[in-house]
């Protein structure tokens, strides 16, 4: 019954609809910020309303609202369809060699800011959902479509918000974010961000450096300290994922072409984003702040970098606030949605889909962090990512609709 229903069900796409529904989504900005999701949330749920299917608005906070609309039956299990509405801002219009609203196909690619991140997943989970209304009553279960809006800003307002309410959290999740057709995302780092303050002792500047203490040279020789020495932290990697972040690494370099880049999957990276201090040129610095990004590997808590930070700051007499904390997190090779996906990967594209750990985050941790397991599948050109002319193919948002809607029909047979 699940191979005939799979088989009906994907007789039912139309290439040109999706492509069509992928070009609408691109033409209405949602950029994030500012974040406003009113104008893509109506055209979203308008859209859905032709099946007559019930729609839930959540808006935690003005303007971040998140969709859902649900099909099938509680006898079993949940599979949920995510996908972000927002995309970032299109930064200076002048570098980009097209309207980023275009919204049009052009030689094969559909041009327009959100093409890869991810409007073309976001239409081809909405249009597979809609799609296999029809079929509701063959379903072993529910099948959910989840439309949030600010995982671009880190989304506590949309999946986090859902999910810490224990709403739509499902038994298993597909995040239509951009992997490629080759990649199945099954984890990711996680992210430490924090503000470091040092303290010095102000002096007129012309008596620098032999009298006062200057924060920023004091902050200077932390930096140095932390660089060496939260990188070389070493990670416990699970056995089941030992196989993964290795295959991980040799795709970082592939994406990124910087010999031994695969490093920063099992190893901790850090970034000195923002630095202030100082008040005057001729004041010896009584502070400085540093906002550092560290991202931290499958196989190590935040808590223990965090830990390991703060005796290091300790020694400058410095302090540490924190603005986040994710762990790092990741789905088991072996779940039934990994195994489930690249099935259909196989069978409907002919591709032998390799598994991948990102150095990035996402909304994928919300859920993992529930126990949930949770891949990332979804068209993309990498390159041009969060960049200027972002496209995708067009081919491959057909491809990957093709594939959402037969991971749903095996997992819901």
């Amino acid at each position: 019954m699940g191979g005939n229903l799979k088989n009906r069900i994907l007789a039912e796409l139309k290439d040109q609809e999706v492509l069509d529904l992928a070009c609408k989504l691109i033409k209405i900005p949602s950029e994030n910020p500012p974040g406003d999701m009113n104008e893509i949330a109506a055209f979203i749920a308008e859209y859905l309303s032709e099946v007559g299917v019930k729609i839930e608005r959540y808006e935690p906070v003005k303007g971040k609202i998140s969709l859902i609309a649900r099909i099938g039956n509680n006898s079993g299990k949940e599979l949920i369809f995510n996908g972000h509405m927002d995309v970032v801002p299109v930064g200076d219009k002048s570098r980009w060699e097209f309207d980023p609203f275009l919204g049009e196909i052009r030689d094969g690619y559909l041009l327009g800011r959100g093409a890869s991140d991810m409007k073309g997943g976001l239409a081809g989970i909405i249009y597979a959902f809609k799609k296999l209304v029809k079929y509701e009553k063959e379903l072993g279960g529910r099948l959910t479509l989840v439309c949030v809006p600010d995982e671009e800003t880190g989304g506590e307002h949309g999946t986090g918000y859902l999910v810490s309410k224990n709403i739509a959290v499902g038994s298993s999740v597909v995040i239509a974010e951009p992997t490629g057709m080759d990649f199945i995302d099954v984890g990711q780092k996680g992210a430490l961000w924090m503000r470091i303050t040092i303290y010095g002792k102000p002096i007129h500047g012309s008596l620098s450096p032999y009298a006062g203490e200057s924060a920023i040279l004091k902050a200077a020789d932390l930096m140095k300290e932390l660089l060496s020495s939260v990188t070389g932290l070493k990670p416990k990697v699970p056995e089941d994922m030992k196989p993964v972040i290795e295959e991980s690494k040799k795709i970082a370099e592939q994406l990124i072409k910087i010999k031994g880049i695969g490093k920063i999957l099992d190893h901790a990276t850090i970034n000195f984003g923002i630095i202030k201090g100082g008040t005057k040129i001729n004041i010896v610095p009584e502070k400085c702040e540093l906002d550092v990004d560290i991202r931290v590997p499958v196989g190590m808590t935040s808590e223990e970098v965090a830990s390991h930070v703060e005796k290091i700051v300790s020694k400058y007499g410095g302090e540490v606030s924190y603005i986040e904390k994710s762990n790092a997190n990741y789905t088991p090779p072996g779940s039934d949605i990994v195994k489930i996906a690249a099935a259909n990967i196989e069978q409907i594209i002919g591709i032998k889909p390799r598994l991948l750990v990102q150095w990035a985050s996402s909304d994928a941790r919300f859920y993992r962090g529930k126990g949930v397991p949770t891949i990332h599948y979804g068209p993309a050109e990498v390159g041009v990512i969060h960049g200027y002319n972002e496209k995708v193919k067009a081919e491959d948002i057909v491809k990957a609709c093709k594939v959402y809607a037969g991971i749903a029909a095996d997992y819901l047979q």
